[in-house]
């Protein structure tokens, strides 16, 4: 598991990450060549400096390292926290309660937070759970990128309802 959280240099900087992205690639594309060590990249949502641009900017370099699994967090404010601290000064607005989740920043609405939770949905439903992988490859050549196609995927669900139902797997296909 490898917790990239983040490809804006600014949001990495803000939160006293050091990372060189081009080297994090190599290392996950060495690793994905001996085809025996299952890997995970973790992005975080609602972290400073990180609009929806950035964001999906962010999502579409990790999701291109083509990562076992792409594990889409949302920023959690625990207390004692450095993230408490510059709560005020980001705009971080949270649940008060646990798990204290990312509400909205001073770049992301609330708006775009749910929106990115949709994406989460459509992300764990059809690419971490290996059951549309044909599909996806499909889904990939009718979008601009990869994180238009989840969004794309998650505004259809919301308008039809689909979140919040059991599907079958011959559903989701549908």
């Amino acid at each position: 598991e490898i917790g990239v959280q983040s490809t804006n240099a600014a949001t990495l900087r803000a939160i006293n990450r050091h990372m060189d992205i081009d080297a994090l690639c190599r290392i996950v594309t060495a690793i994905h060549s001996f085809r025996n060590i299952h890997q995970h990249l973790d992005l975080i949502a609602g972290l400073p400096h990180e609009d929806p641009a950035s964001f999906r900017r962010s999502f579409n370099d990790v999701y291109a390292m083509a990562p076992d699994q792409l594990q889409l967090g949302f920023l959690k404010i625990l207390k004692g926290s450095y993230m408490e601290e510059m709560a005020e000064e980001y705009g971080i607005r949270y649940g008060k309660r646990p798990p204290y989740e990312v509400l909205g920043t001073h770049w992301m609405s609330y708006d775009d937070i749910r929106a990115l939770k949709r994406v989460e949905e459509m992300v764990e439903i059809y690419y971490n759970s290996f059951q549309f992988q044909a599909t996806m490859v499909l889904l990939e050549q009718c979008h601009s990128d990869a994180y238009s196609m989840f969004e794309t995927m998650g505004n259809y669900y919301e308008r039809e309802g689909g979140f919040g139902r059991k599907h079958s797997r011959i559903r989701r296909y549908e």
